[in-house]
């Protein structure tokens, strides 16, 4: 029994060393006479690369720098004959795991990189698969940081589209040719992990090959995660503006309105000290949202005005005192309400009725039409 034991165990060892020994003898066979520097094709045929492109995460995007970053795998399938074998010749060994330091590598570059220029995957060890009939594949990754051209004016709900462009450097056209490896021109996602602040929409690929480069380009759509924003800086905005107007309503003789129309001035501006590190500082194109807030602040600064205006006319001890056109004015609004005669006389009451007023409702329609405006702009 310990005999039987014993043949079973030591048998898998010696077919191991068999199979190693086939391996080792293929491996010989091919890389000998083999010339890494050389192109697999000769200068008179075309070497076609397919090329499939994954996903893997967004790292983050950065709106000031317009760059992108993310993580992405390729696989990379071209033909190289130097590489194929009889499989009944070595065991029916049909592929092969090869140090990719040992044979011809297509150059796959990103000319828009911002953080340095270099072939995908160059001095990291991504293992080549070749098969018996000569097709090489090839899987490198990268943390790839593009340029990207931003366009933030729709903060925070806008979309950015971004393009990665890759070219085979220093191998023109004829002699190698993108092709692209599944029949959809979708980028796959079967390793993708969501980013928490953009949401990943589309991506595509798109080959080029009528200029003198054969011409990947991978065009990646992101949309922001405007939840944070929309509650921390959207809202707070309005919120102000809505809350200036208020001032109007309070009794001039609480002696109230100018402390409270005041304390409303500073504290939205305290609130965009605070918020204009969420919003992106770039000015082509400028934030519609930091338009806003510019708009907003200076509706804030005439309320404080026309508080100040309406408390001094409150005070007067004539109407002599007040300005002729703003009494015709309060004359021809009162006459409107009251249906009264033209040269009935105006009191000071009766003109500050009619400034809250004005003052009151020009600032919500204003701010309705800011708000309406803002709204239809970055949602449609």
């Amino acid at each position: 029994m310990k005999q039987i034991l014993y043949f079973f165990c030591i048998l898998p060892i010696f077919i191991h060393a068999q199979t190693i020994t086939d391996v080792q003898r293929l491996y010989k066979d091919l890389l000998t006479n083999y010339t890494k520097e050389v192109m697999p094709t000769p200068s008179t045929e075309t070497m076609n690369i397919r090329i499939g492109i994954f996903i893997v995460s967004i790292n983050y995007f950065r709106e000031v720098e317009e760059s992108l970053s993310l993580t992405g795998s390729f696989i990379l399938l071209w033909h190289d004959p130097r590489l194929k074998w009889n499989p009944s010749s070595y065991s029916n060994i049909s592929l092969l795991i090869l140090d990719p330091m040992n044979i011809w590598l297509p150059p796959l570059v990103i000319i828009n990189r911002v953080d340095k220029f270099e072939s995908i995957g160059d001095g990291k060890k991504f293992y080549i698969t070749v098969w018996s009939s000569g097709f090489v594949v090839n899987s490198p990754g990268d943390v790839l940081d593009v340029k990207c051209i931003t366009d933030i004016s729709k903060f925070p709900f806008d979309r950015q589209t971004c393009t990665l462009h890759f070219i085979p450097y220093g191998i023109p056209m004829p002699y190698i040719s993108f092709r692209p490896l599944y029949k959809e021109d979708q980028c796959q996602f079967d390793y993708y992990t969501p980013n928490s602040d953009w949401t990943l929409e589309e991506c595509s690929q798109i080959i080029d090959n009528a200029t003198d480069h054969s011409n990947l380009y991978v065009i990646v759509q992101i949309k922001r995660q405007s939840l944070y924003y929309t509650i921390m800086v959207v809202f707070p905005t309005f919120l102000f503006g809505f809350l200036n107007p208020l001032v109007f309503i309070v009794p001039v003789e609480t002696g109230e309105r100018i402390g409270l129309a005041i304390t409303l001035l500073l504290s939205y501006a305290i609130f965009l000290t605070l918020a204009s590190a969420s919003v992106p500082a770039t000015s082509n194109p400028m934030c519609a949202l930091l338009i806003v807030m510019i708009i907003i602040i200076t509706v804030s600064g005439i309320i404080l005005y026309g508080t100040t205006i309406t408390i001094k006319y409150h005070y007067k001890k004539k109407t002599d005192d007040i300005w002729s056109p703003l009494k015709g004015f309060a004359r021809w609004a009162m006459k409107r309400k009251c249906c009264s005669a033209e040269n009935v006389p105006v009191t000071q009451d009766e003109v500050v009725y009619v400034l809250d007023s004005l003052f009151f409702y020009g600032s919500y329609v204003m701010m309705i039409l800011i708000g309406f405006g803002y709204f239809l702009y970055v949602l449609v």
